[in-house]
């Protein structure tokens, strides 16, 4: 891991965004405002988007796990200061905690320590698991993913979002001390989510499945 920036800026969501993916946010709170103003005057280049939400209890365990973003447009600001925006993840953040200001005169947007974790690009696909990928990548052949078409993907991550692993899923994967223990759980959830387009194509065939 590179050494860790002071005073990143972050955004706590109950989402965990992963490389390559695009996301829509809705900004309406002043602090967060005030971020978004930071990134389009070029003030910031980047900022976190970090997995908490208390629909998961999991996600107030540390070390936190999020996103890095870098934002790709935004919308005029409302009257109200609002906008919408969308913004790419381009690596993934680890860090211990979430500090947010004291109110002042201008909401502040949360900050942290945090340390980059490009190790998301040697996590390769299992050969474990490559019956159960191929039911994944032929079930979304069939619902017309046109990525997947052209290309299959390369890693744990392009594979956690292309077959749709929730926040909680991305979170569990993520959430391991050791490269051997994140492979094991990705390919348990695979492998589940695999069983489960094999148990639909049985009950589409008539077959009902316990």
């Amino acid at each position: 891991m590179n050494q860790p920036l002071t005073s990143f800026p972050l955004f706590p969501l109950g989402v965990l965004p992963l490389p390559g993916e695009q996301m829509a946010l809705h900004v309406f709170e002043p602090r967060y405002q005030r971020l978004f103003r930071e990134l389009e005057t070029n003030d910031l280049e980047e900022f976190g988007i970090v997995y908490q939400t208390r629909a998961n209890p999991a996600s107030s365990e540390l070390p936190f796990y999020g996103g890095i973003m870098r934002l790709i447009f935004a919308t005029e600001p409302s009257e109200n200061g609002s906008r919408d925006a969308i913004v790419q993840c381009v690596n993934l953040l680890q860090t211990q905690s979430v500090h947010v200001p004291e109110t002042g005169p201008e909401a502040m947007y949360p900050f942290g320590d945090i340390h980059r974790f490009p190790l998301w690009k040697q996590w390769a696909l299992p050969e474990a698991v490559q019956d159960e990928l191929d039911v994944l990548s032929a079930y979304w052949i069939k619902q017309g993913n046109k990525d997947e078409l052209a290309k299959r993907p390369q890693t744990m991550v392009e594979a956690m979002v292309r077959y749709d692993f929730n926040p909680s899923e991305r979170h569990q994967v993520l959430f391991n001390l050791s490269a051997s223990e994140v492979e094991n759980r990705f390919m348990e959830i695979i492998r589940f989510k695999a069983l489960i387009v094999q148990q639909m194509q049985l009950e589409h065939r008539g077959q009902f499945p316990n």
